[in-house]
């Protein structure tokens, strides 16, 4: 589906580019203006920024529930 109507841009390349640049081992969770610079464009009027925005954190949010919890979960004795 096409996101950003000015530079024809579809969820799916968004999405791509926004997973490439968190596979660089120090990439961070992009914003839209590095997404769009990655795909060798630049947002014109921004209207698809919200919906950018939620296919970024989108991504970013499966990737950390995939991932094990780094602590065991806090056990807490109840006092009677």
């Amino acid at each position: 589906m096409i996101i950003c109507s000015c530079n024809v841009l579809s969820d799916k390349q968004l999405r791509e580019a926004a997973e490439e640049m968190r596979a660089d081992p120090n990439g961070k969770l992009p914003t839209p203006g590095a997404v769009f610079r990655h795909l060798g464009c630049r947002p014109r009027c921004g209207g698809c920024f919200p919906a950018v925005i939620d296919i970024i954190h989108q991504k970013a949010s499966e990737e950390a529930s995939e991932k094990e919890p780094l602590t065991e979960p806090v056990k807490r004795s109840v006092k009677r």
